[in-house]
């Protein structure tokens, strides 16, 4: 009797063990198992950061470029310069709109619109995507390019919990400016005269005292950054003032009579030849008769020695 007593004694011991030991590496392989699980969803959340933060430039890049052409487009409907240019910038680039009044350009193309489609995408492999934009604004950065300056709080999670990533981030996107039409001739040309900023490669621009260079400058009425003029974006708000990046080009007054538009007897150095400010001008030998520059651009465009 003792000896089965002791039998039956050491095989419970051993099956409590063999339970143990069973339920234990059960245990561990479940623990592991969900570890490896919660590792996955973590890289997902982490990889689907790393594409948001990529696509996010792309994403304001897109929105503000449409943003200009849609200023530029609004401006030739209706003749008139944009005020608070950030204020409606910051409109359009959201909303689509300028004066709660859709813009053809932005549909489905505002940075609201691509945040919606991230949210989707998000969705879809159970991340929780929002934002919060803190702010926005558009300065002129060099005389040809302009940046879109977003202020972002933006707050990615994981579905089930597993992680969650929540961030303040100030972006900055560089928008080049070649190419866009000059607000100025769409306003004074009454929508018939428009120019292209196009950065001009003429630097030397009398020759001898030939004018070959300066007329193809003013026949293209190309660009030149001067600090005396106003920038890309001031143009938009008709500020015909000075700025740091400004830039100016030489109106050609032939575009103008062909069009059936009366000309003025002032400067063709655009700001000036738009504007009412008073300046004693002269005419240059070998050019055009209305072809006159102010005396503060006369050593500027190397005519001081031809002036008639």
């Amino acid at each position: 009797m003792f000896k089965k007593a002791i039998f039956y004694t050491t095989a419970a011991i051993a099956l409590t063990i063999t339970i143990f030991v069973t339920y234990s590496a059960y245990g561990t392989y479940r623990l592991s198992e969900k570890m490896e699980v919660i590792q996955t969803r973590i890289e997902t959340v982490n990889f689907f950061i790393k594409d948001v933060e990529r696509d996010i430039s792309n994403g304001a890049y897109i929105a503000g470029f449409r943003t200009l052409l849609s200023f530029n487009q609004f401006i030739t409907a209706n003749g008139t310069f944009i005020n608070n240019l950030n204020e409606k910038f910051k409109e359009s680039f959201l909303n689509g709109t300028i004066n709660q009044q859709p813009l053809s350009l932005m549909k489905d193309s505002t940075f609201t619109d691509w945040a919606n489609k991230i949210s989707i995408e998000a969705n879809k492999v159970d991340i929780k995507f929002n934002f919060t934009i803190n702010d926005v604004k558009l300065n002129q950065t060099g005389p040809w390019t302009v940046s879109i300056g977003l202020n972002l709080s933006l707050d990615i999670r994981d579905k089930r919990n597993t992680s969650y990533w929540i961030r303040d981030r100030y972006l900055t996107t560089k928008i080049d400016i070649i190419g866009f039409e000059d607000p100025l001739y769409i306003v004074n040309g009454n929508g018939r005269v428009t120019n292209a900023i196009i950065q001009s490669n003429i630097t030397t621009f009398v020759v001898v005292g030939k004018v070959n260079n300066l007329l193809r400058h003013m026949n293209n009425s190309w660009y030149v950054a001067r600090n005396d003029s106003p920038s890309f974006l001031m143009r938009f708000e008709g500020n015909l003032g000075n700025s740091t990046y400004g830039i100016e080009s030489l109106v050609n007054l032939d575009e103008f009579q062909q069009q059936g538009l009366a000309i003025k007897d002032r400067s063709i150095v655009d700001y000036i030849y738009f504007g009412t400010k008073s300046t004693t001008n002269f005419r240059i030998n070998n050019t055009p008769e209305w072809f006159k520059i102010d005396q503060g651009h006369l050593e500027f465009y190397q005519v001081e020695n031809i002036t008639i």
